[in-house]
């Protein structure tokens, strides 16, 4: 009986120590996407600026929880991921909607000039 408590006490010492591995392509793709935001001009855009402070935050959680050998890891890490793909398309959005009110000026202006 003693020897199996011992043998337990050793096995849960040894679990409490281990960590949880985030595949190298899952994270990279992740911070990939946090880069992608950032030359997009997410960071100067609220509501994309929210998400990618979240998404960079939930990266670095991933990471911690992984060296604690925590299993949520690779879940906070695809929280992550999405976050940076949200703020980027909301930086995409603000893009798309100012070249197309930059395009109706412009139709509207060549509308106002005579014609030839």
């Amino acid at each position: 009986m003693k020897t199996h408590l011992m043998s337990l006490a050793l096995v849960v010492a040894a679990t409490g120590c281990a960590t949880v591995r985030l595949s190298p392509e899952r994270l990279e793709g992740a911070q990939s996407s946090v880069r992608a935001a950032q030359e997009q001009g997410a960071g100067s855009i609220p509501k994309a600026r929210l998400h990618l402070q979240l998404a960079t935050d939930q990266i670095a959680e991933s990471r911690k929880l992984a060296s604690d050998g925590d299993e949520r890891a690779p879940l906070m890490l695809a929280r992550g991921q999405a976050d940076a793909e949200l703020a980027l398309g909301l930086a995409r959005e603000v893009t798309v909607h100012l070249d197309a009110v930059q395009a109706e000026e412009a139709l509207t202006e060549l509308k106002k000039s005579p014609s030839p």
